[in-house]
C-alpha cells in the first residue's frame, strides 16, 4: 500500500479550518474529496484537537517507504 506523503497531506489539510478534533479533521477532509491514501493516513491520527495543519502532520507517524 502507497501511504500519502506530506506534502499530498498538506494539499487537503490546508483547506481544513482549524481548530479542529480527529473526527472532525478526517470529516473535513473526506468533504473535500481526500484520496483514499490520505484517508488511511488520517485513521492513524492520533485523537485530540489540533490547532494547524502542521500539528496534524506532526502528529502522523511517518510513512514507510519500500
Amino acid at each position: 500500500m502507497v501511504l500519502a506523503d506530506r506534502a499530498e497531506m498538506l494539499q487537503v489539510l490546508c483547506h481544513v479550518r482549524f481548530p479542529a478534533t480527529k473526527r472532525e479533521i478526517v470529516q473535513q477532509c473526506e468533504d473535500l474529496g481526500a484520496g483514499p491514501e490520505q484517508m488511511d493516513r488520517l485513521d492513524d491520527l492520533p485523537e485530540g484537537t489540533y490547532v494547524e495543519a502542521d500539528t496534524v502532520l506532526q502528529a502522523l507517524p511517518h510513512p514507510m517507504h519500500d
